[in-house]
């Protein structure tokens, strides 16, 4: 007879597995001064995109995920066919408004959200950029990494479930 085990099992084992991991995942991005060459380019492409982006965005095309978002502080990594990476910061606010953009990152970030230049690009040059992320997060082009053991284990979690739920789809 097989064991199969029940949610309350399966659960304690996701947060433990996911207690191990937290301590890898609060890394911080490079600073502002290792950036290469094209994340002057790529900033300032991020720096014109964020008018369109906050005039679209809709919070409740997120639906919960809204929730997850929120206020969070947001070092954003972006990484090269070459393996170079480059790093912008900003805030969310209650609307999931981009706010307080930067080069570099934040000391005071909450979350980690990696993606290659090609995803970047391809939500700059779009006409309706808050729709593009969206995409970008829902199809995994966007991964979302907690700082912090609370935030840590919360993505680790919520991350498990999108590519669980991603499987069937």
């Amino acid at each position: 007879m097989n064991y199969i085990p029940n949610s309350s099992t399966i659960l304690a084992t996701l947060l433990s597995f996911s207690m191990v991991l937290a301590g890898g995942l609060a890394a911080p991005a490079a600073a502002q001064g290792d950036q290469p060459e094209w994340g002057d380019q790529m900033y300032a492409e991020l720096e014109g995109m964020v008018g369109v982006y906050n005039e679209n965005v809709n919070a409740e095309d997120l639906g919960v995920a809204a929730s997850q978002v929120r206020n969070e502080r947001v070092n954003l990594v972006v990484t090269d066919s070459d393996g170079s990476q480059a790093t912008a910061s900003f805030r969310l606010d209650s609307e999931l408004k981009i706010q307080e953009l930067q080069q570099g990152t934040r000391d005071d970030a909450t979350m980690k959200m990696s993606t290659d230049r090609q995803t970047v690009d391809r939500i700059v040059e779009s006409n309706n950029p808050s729709r593009a992320f969206q995409n970008a997060i829902q199809n995994g082009d966007i991964t979302i990494d907690g700082i912090g053991t609370i935030n840590a284990v919360k993505w680790v979690v919520i991350n498990n479930a999108a590519n669980l739920i991603r499987s069937f789809f």
